[in-house]
């Protein structure tokens, strides 16, 4: 695959995540909106893609074949997009205790392009090893 089609795919996931982590906010509570670090277990998240984004950039900057980075990388993309889903499906506990708000919570822009983040991160690391075996 195209060595310019990687290195964008690759760009593009480490740029949503940090758009995601320090631009966008993950919930809206009114006019108010809350950022990831006002979320229970946002150190998971941060964790997962940083770590996603060092071994997508070892697999691109490595040369010749290690199909381990192949595994890694897809077990830490399934953990970043876990830890997103789960910091996004709680933002309602954030605001929600025992007391009911007049103003309901939403879902802010933050969590998704997380998830799309590791997505990109995860595809550029597939199009790095378009074949996982070495038989021809």
């Amino acid at each position: 695959m195209s060595k310019v089609l990687i290195r964008v795919a690759a760009v593009v996931g480490a740029a949503g995540s940090l758009v995601a982590v320090f631009g966008l906010p993950w919930a809206w509570y009114g006019d108010r909106a809350v950022r990831l670090t006002e979320f229970p277990g946002w150190a998971w998240y941060v964790g997962a893609a940083v770590l996603l984004n060092l071994v997508t950039a070892g697999t691109i900057i490595e040369r010749g074949r290690r199909g381990w980075l192949l595994l890694v990388a897809g077990g830490l993309g399934v953990v970043t997009i876990v830890a997103a889903v789960v910091v996004m499906a709680h933002y309602a506990d954030v605001f929600l205790g025992p007391v009911v708000p007049a103003v309901r919570p939403s879902v802010g822009p933050g969590g998704p392009v997380a998830v799309l983040a590791a997505l990109a991160s995860m595809t550029a690391t597939g199009l790095r090893y378009p074949r996982f075996s070495r038989s021809s």
